[in-house]
């Protein structure tokens, strides 16, 4: 059964209600807390990036390419395609001796509003790096290429590479590789389907790499801390201002790490109290994600009151109509419940 994470009132009425489901893990993969059906299929969509950069790092090619720490962070991004996130990553492609023509992402238009103005009237041509997963491409070209794998093919299911990155997955989220459901992500890579617990256990890894709990390889925990590390650095890389993630990495200072994945999927780590985080909105949009993100925050302590209120100013608060005018609100109701011993 699902939990309700927001009412959206316009009067006297709730006229809309936001449903779905959350994980919250510790590194021993014990649930902490829940709502809804933890034990939920999703795809880890975007929320996968962090993980599937691992192969950037372990092969070597972030130092051999000289990659920044900004370079590294859009590895982990599903950015905004602001001129900055497009100079990042044709930085990245030409550090490894690539360019545009070698991505597999696809164009989407750029979520930056200038940048998107541009396409549509033809002052910029449509191109691979305004993709918002052209940093996450980059980084696996160049992993790829450091390794003398075939480039044309890195996002094809069984190119090593792909195979690297699924064994990456499956330790992480501690589902077997056999037991991944893959399909193909947006971006023409592979996703992959596990219970949101999985999820919540793959982000408390990434909050703490060297629990005692998981037997991951210290080259695996080495890059995990190196790209949150980067993630927390720079987390307007990682999508850009204005959104979820971005807010919330830059509202706490880093004390939280945030991805979203497309589909409604919000996942979190919390290194301070080695706690993953797995957030997903059913019907697939993310504006009850916000509402839910304040009153989990709130229940288990994560964050200060003055962080908490400019997230539910961003958020949650009223709903105005054309000409400013509050009409209703959006309204945190999620309640966790919890399993802690």
């Amino acid at each position: 059964m699902l939990a309700q994470f927001a009412h959206v009132t316009r009067g006297a009425l709730v006229e809309s209600i936001h449903l779905g489901s959350v994980a919250v893990l510790d590194g021993s993969g014990g649930m902490v807390a829940s709502a809804g059906d933890p034990e939920a299929l999703i795809y880890l969509r975007s929320s996968g990036k962090p993980f599937q950069a691992v192969p950037l790092v372990v092969s070597g090619a972030a130092d051999a390419f000289g990659f920044t720490t900004e370079e590294i962070a859009l590895a982990c991004a599903s950015h905004d395609a602001t001129a900055r996130h497009q100079e990042v990553a044709a930085s990245m492609l030409e550090k490894a001796g690539l360019g545009e023509p070698d991505l597999r992402c696809g164009f989407s238009p750029p979520l930056d509003e200038e940048e998107k103005a541009k396409v549509t009237l033809g002052m910029e041509p449509r191109s691979q790096i305004k993709c918002e997963c052209s940093g996450e491409h980059a980084g696996m070209l160049a992993a790829s290429r450091n390794r003398d794998w075939p480039t044309e093919t890195y996002n094809d299911r069984d190119h090593p590479l792909q195979r690297e990155v699924r064994a990456v997955i499956a330790g992480v989220t501690g589902v077997a590789e056999d037991n991944l459901v893959i399909a193909t992500d947006g971006c023409s890579i592979p996703t992959f389907g596990v219970p949101l617990r999985a999820a919540a256990h793959a982000y408390a890894i990434l909050a703490d790499p060297y629990t005692t709990q998981w037997d991951g390889p210290t080259a695996w925990r080495e890059a995990l801390v190196r790209l949150r590390e980067a993630m927390v650095t720079y987390p307007d890389m990682i999508a850009g201002e204005g959104n979820l993630d971005t807010d919330l990495m830059q509202l706490t200072g880093g004390r939280i790490v945030a991805k979203l994945g497309a589909e409604g999927l919000l996942c979190l780590a919390v290194p301070e109290r080695g706690l993953g985080i797995a957030i997903v909105d059913a019907d697939g949009s993310q504006r009850g994600l916000g509402p839910a993100v304040v009153a989990i925050l709130e229940q288990l302590d994560l964050a200060e009151a003055s962080t908490l209120g400019a997230l539910r100013e961003q958020y949650s608060g009223n709903v105005l109509n054309f000409a400013g005018t509050p009409v209703g609100e959006v309204r945190s109701v999620l309640t966790l419940e919890s399993r802690a011993s």
